[in-house]
């Protein structure tokens, strides 16, 4: 699913950054009735979330590069159930009949041109199933040659967002206005309706004109990854962000940009000075390791996600930390990003 880091040294924190934009701005249009009954759809070549969006309903996701990982969501008394991903080459059939119900097509384009060509199709029938689109990614992305065709037939126009690339249908650019995608009014509004109506945890302090800091708590659940059917099947009978019994655990960030997080391990058995973190190809070392009662909290500071790179997390503890009895699991999860 992973693409080589090519040219990573030249993409601009504003277009790591883009699809927090993309999350705010979709979610504000979930929460005005924009989409309707409609689903909103994701197309993308690696694991993504976005928790805003998600947090006013479901989302269908579309991938065109198999999906290695099963992640979740919480359902209302009841147990985690997977999230709503399909392998377009694998599963063509439930990929249409998900676009025939999209209300909104989001279309993360891709750092490749193999992945952007079969995107391009997908879209172009979210396109006929009349969806509004949106696409989005790093100017120089060599995908964008794929999407010219699209671009034409749909009349997508480009959009103000800062150093990253923006095209969307003619309604949402109206919808958009002159601020373009980075809206600060806008997120800091919706980031308190958000949490008065506690539908997320989530906080936004506008440090100047377009420049913000956004504090998201979530359940770890909503991001924890397995990597295996068995892991995956103990997930959802407990309901928690498991480990393995490894102690080999996999968390999705809930964006691309560059960000500070801060991470509770539970059960632990023994000090984790020694647990080996790793983000795509690079290692992380932790700021620092809080033990309590409650667990390890751990502090990291996490570079960005390169493009084409799944955004997981992947954490190995040590084996004298991994209970014979049990599985360790991440209790509570914080990310703190800056805009650009």
């Amino acid at each position: 699913m992973n693409a080589p880091d090519t040219a990573f040294a030249a993409v601009s924190k504003a277009a790591l950054i883009v699809d927090a934009w993309v999350d705010l701005f979709a979610t504000s249009l979930a929460r005005s009735g924009a989409l309707g009954n409609g689903l909103p759809v994701v197309l993308t070549d690696s694991l993504r979330v976005l928790p805003l969006l998600e947090s006013q309903g479901p989302i269908g996701w579309i991938h065109t590069s198999p999906c290695l990982y099963q992640d979740h969501v919480v359902v209302a008394h009841g147990q985690p159930s997977p999230r709503l991903r399909v392998d377009a080459a694998r599963q063509p059939a439930d990929a249409s009949q998900m676009l025939r119900r999209a209300s909104l097509c989001l279309v993360s384009v891709p750092a490749e041109r193999a992945p952007a060509a079969a995107m391009a199709a997908l879209a172009a029938k979210a396109l006929q199933a009349r969806a509004s689109l949106m696409l989005f990614g790093a100017p120089q992305a060599g995908g964008w040659g794929a999407f010219d065709g699209l671009v034409r037939q749909g009349a997508l126009q480009p959009i103000e967002a800062g150093g990253a690339r923006v095209l969307a249908s003619a309604g949402l650019a109206g919808t958009l206005g002159e601020a373009g995608l980075h809206d600060a009014e806008r997120a800091v509004a919706l980031a308190g309706q958000l949490a008065r109506a506690r539908q997320a945890d989530i906080h936004v302090e506008r440090l100047d004109q377009d420049h913000l800091k956004l504090r998201l708590r979530i359940d770890p659940v909503l991001l924890v990854a397995a990597g295996s059917q068995t892991l995956a099947h103990h997930i959802i009978h407990e309901g928690r962000a498991l480990f393995n019994s490894r102690g080999l655990g996999a968390l999705l960030l809930p964006w691309a940009a560059p960000c500070q997080a801060r991470l509770l391990l539970r059960n632990v058995r023994a000090r984790i000075d020694g647990c080996q973190i790793a983000l795509g190809g690079q290692s992380v070392s932790p700021l620092a390791i809080d033990y309590t009662e409650h667990g390890a909290f751990l502090k990291l500071a996490l570079p960005a996600v390169a493009p084409g790179r799944d955004a997981l997390l992947h954490l190995s503890l040590p084996r004298d930390a991994v209970p014979n009895d049990g599985f360790c699991d991440i209790g509570a999860a914080e990310f703190t990003v800056e805009t650009a």
